[in-house]
């Protein structure tokens, strides 16, 4: 089949480390090695094109939110000198705009592909791909990995206008021919906001276990970090508030007290690693606690093998919505689980069979 895939999230650098970005390499590959021709449209893209196209077999169309970043930029020149101030810059407005770049980066990569349909990322505010397949009379498969409208209401920078931002999420859930739930609780939001049940269907996030699996070394890793004769307890994410990294440090205090041997092997990064850097320096576990830092995902896998415990401890939330790429990981490479009791978690994880389960908090 020939597929369209599209992603206007310019937050997801298609050729980056985060967990997004390895989740749509990966399910582009795959359905290369299926034998599906795909093409690619995406408005991220800071690697070299070249070889991210041959690494995933596709071809990559890219459709720059730059173009408006530049003309919101002279617009507020203008501003600045008819009425004397400079108006606030407004993101949301930019990324709405950015619809009709990406609509037509997508419309010519249709042309020249001729597709069976279009399977879209969701984010927030990204109405082209609905555009297209109404235009061409082909089907949208919509993949919602969360909320983004609450999302970004809740635990980001905000929304200038919630109202509308949830109104224009939600009429294109409901227009989307089939839609990807990557948890059931994402399922029951899908359906409590008028997505027709059997438009749904719920497909969890998986792992590649041709690279995670129980027959990897993690003896370089140790030496590298002088490891050897540690229980080392391991995390691997993005260090942002709702990944609950920073209970995990003021866990491991407690850990360090019992076990002087214990070592706290972080790999990642994101906006509060120089907070919890500067918590480890107070506290001084300095030479007990190892950031990493973000790591190509094919070298991930050989530091989930070199600890002996992998946490996932998400804090409590209103939701728990997510799909935890790193728990079926840790689990793929025979690592010891311990995680919050929360969400998808705790249907994947059985408390004391296949990991340890904690309460959230």
């Amino acid at each position: 089949m020939k597929i369209l895939y599209l992603c206007n999230d310019p937050g997801i650098d298609l050729a980056g480390k985060s967990g997004a970005a390895i989740h749509i390499q990966s399910f582009v590959r795959a359905l290369a090695d299926l034998g599906h021709q795909v093409v690619v449209v995406a408005c991220s893209l800071r690697g070299c094109k070249q070889a991210l196209e041959d690494d995933l077999h596709a071809t990559i169309c890219s459709a720059p939110l730059s173009l408006w970043n530049r003309a919101l930029t002279q617009v507020l020149r203008v501003a600045n000198l008819t009425i004397g101030r400079t108006p606030r810059r407004n993101p949301d407005a930019v990324r709405v705009l950015h619809n009709l770049t990406f609509f037509m980066a997508a419309r010519w990569a249709a042309k020249q592909l001729h597709p069976d349909f279009i399977y879209e990322r969701y984010s927030l505010w990204a109405a082209a791909g609905l555009g297209l397949a109404k235009k061409r009379s082909i089907p949208l498969v919509l993949e919602v990995n969360a909320p983004f409208a609450y999302e970004q209401q809740h635990y980001r920078a905000g929304v200038t206008c919630p109202p509308l931002a949830h109104w224009v999420e939600r009429t294109i859930w409901r227009k989307a021919s089939l839609v990807m739930a990557v948890s059931e609780s994402l399922h029951s939001q899908l359906r409590s906001f008028g997505v027709k049940p059997e438009r749904i269907h719920v497909l969890p996030n998986a792992v590649n276990t041709r690279l995670f699996h129980t027959g990897l070394d993690g003896s370089l890793v140790r030496q590298r970090f002088n490891l050897e004769g540690r229980f080392v307890i391991g995390f691997v994410g993005t260090f942002k508030r709702w990944h609950g990294v920073e209970l995990l440090l003021s866990a491991f205090r407690d850990v360090r007290r019992t076990d002087p041997s214990s070592h706290l092997l972080l790999v990642g990064d994101g906006p509060i690693r120089p907070q919890l850097e500067q918590e480890v320096r107070n506290t001084g576990l300095t030479e007990a606690v190892t950031f990493a830092g973000a790591l190509a995902h094919e070298d991930v896998p050989h530091y989930v093998a070199a600890m002996d415990t992998t946490i996932a401890p998400y804090p409590a939330l209103d939701d728990f919505y997510f799909s935890p790429l790193k728990l079926f990981e840790y689990m793929a490479a025979g690592r010891a689980v311990v995680a919050s009791r929360v969400g998808q978690v705790a249907e994947v994880v059985v408390d004391g069979v296949t990991g340890l389960l904690f309460e959230p908090g």
